[in-house]
């Protein structure tokens, strides 16, 4: 069994059989042509089964004709990076992409260099991997230089949106995303990258790994975090995603949401409501009337009992009258039980105690040892925590960021030249 190898930004891995193709033929011929730059077959092919062996999905031709699409959109997509940052006089240094490569082999536990025979022993070329690395990093690089300073979140956005979230007790998702732009509004493009969305969530239900095909497909700027977008609102998502994000159960994929700038596949890792005190921290004021059954109490002596506890919640007015009753059953366990956090309660009191308003006496409970009646004199909530405003900040801009560098790219394809065989 081949050893997989797990990548910082992807996971590289390479078949044999179903999907390759012999390597003379390949690159004698051309799959793209981007301003004058070749892509061969032999490349795409490199690509698919680098792909298909990564995301852990079961390899075969149907398959790789299924990625084809993508996966060459994805290599036209990182000649333009490339093509950009060589515009713009920025470098990506060879000593760049060994540190790159490095990182993954301590990300893998591997020593140093042996990444290249591991490839080379499953018929790829360490090439291969480091013209990969280099469009990733020239492309950081371009975003660096050229948007991230146009992004400035404001206080008052801040603001805004902590205020709004506070009011409405929003629910936060804890999500992933891989998003597949829609290079021009033409209806058959649209068709293809909606059709590639459908293969990639097939993928994904038969077990393929979210991030990794994130890190290979996604052209959000979350691609290289796996997609990870970390704790959001729907708010934060273009409409017809945020809606789609609310109707998602936990660590359920998405069908494929389109939106004027592309489709989105979205996964929900977690959900909380936000700025939220869980119930089970609030400290109440409680009283008890415990009324005792002995072990061997027959029916009609526990129903006579239960009875009385019954009538006791019915008629008791307030705190004061609860505990004028608790001293005349004359149990040792009646009585005040001080201030004390829900969650420090036993478990099958918990519920009910919850439900109660102040000053109003519970149904009666029964325990192996006896009949509990409730009441809560005080409530005392504890404080919402503070929304990080550090992390809406972040979740701004880095939606701003992801958005400016999607536009970039699509006008980087509309002026190239770019001939698909």
């Amino acid at each position: 069994m081949k050893r997989r190898i797990t990548f910082a930004v992807a996971c590289f891995a390479f078949l044999t059989g179903a999907v390759q193709q012999s390597a003379a033929q390949s690159v004698q011929t051309i799959a793209a042509v981007v301003n004058d730059e070749i892509i061969s077959n032999f490349d795409l092919d490199q690509r698919i089964r680098l792909v298909i062996s990564s995301s852990g999905a079961e390899p075969s031709a149907r398959l790789a004709n299924q990625l084809k699409s993508q996966v060459l959109t994805g290599l036209i997509n990182e000649r333009l990076q490339i093509q950009e940052a060589r515009r713009l006089n920025i470098d990506v240094t060879e000593d760049e992409i060994t540190g790159a490569v490095g990182f993954i082999e301590e990300q893998n536990g591997m020593e140093k260099g042996n990444l290249a025979r591991v490839l080379e022993s499953q018929g790829a070329s360490i090439v291969t991997l480091r013209d990969q690395l280099r469009a990733q990093i020239s492309w950081s690089k371009v975003i660096s230089r050229r948007l991230r300073p146009r992004v400035v979140v404001g206080k008052d956005e801040v603001d805004t949106l902590v205020t709004r979230l506070k009011k409405s007790g929003r629910v936060e998702h804890l999500t992933s995303e891989i998003f597949l732009s829609f290079r021009d509004q033409n209806a058959a493009v649209r068709e293809d990258v909606i059709a590639n969305a459908r293969t990639l969530i097939g993928q994904l239900q038969d077990g393929a790994s979210f991030p990794i095909l994130a890190q290979q497909f996604s052209q959000s700027v979350s691609a290289a975090d796996g997609g990870d977008l970390g704790w959001i609102t729907s708010a934060e998502l273009p409409d017809a995603a945020g809606a789609a994000l609310e109707t998602l159960t936990v660590n359920e994929v998405s069908s494929p949401i389109s939106t004027r700038d592309g489709v989105y596949i979205l996964l929900v890792k977690e959900r909380r409501r936000f700025a939220s005190v869980d119930p089970e921290q609030v400290t109440v004021a409680l009283k008890q009337i415990f009324v005792p059954l002995k072990a061997d109490a027959d029916d009609d002596s526990i129903g006579s009992q239960m009875a009385l506890a019954r009538t006791v919640a019915g008629t008791v007015r307030g705190c004061d009258d609860f505990e004028a009753l608790a001293q005349e059953m004359g149990s040792d366990e009646s009585g005040d039980l001080g201030r004390i956090k829900v969650s420090d309660t036993p478990a099958q009191f918990r519920e009910t105690i919850l439900a109660l308003d102040v000053g109003e006496a519970s149904q009666p409970v029964r325990t192996d040892t006896g009949i509990h009646v409730f009441i809560v004199c005080e409530r005392v909530q504890p404080e919402a925590p503070e929304p990080d405003r550090r992390a809406i900040e972040n979740s701004i801009g880095q939606a701003r960021l992801s958005m400016l560098a999607r536009r970039y790219l699509r006008d980087l394809r509309r002026d190239a030249v770019v001939d698909i065989r």
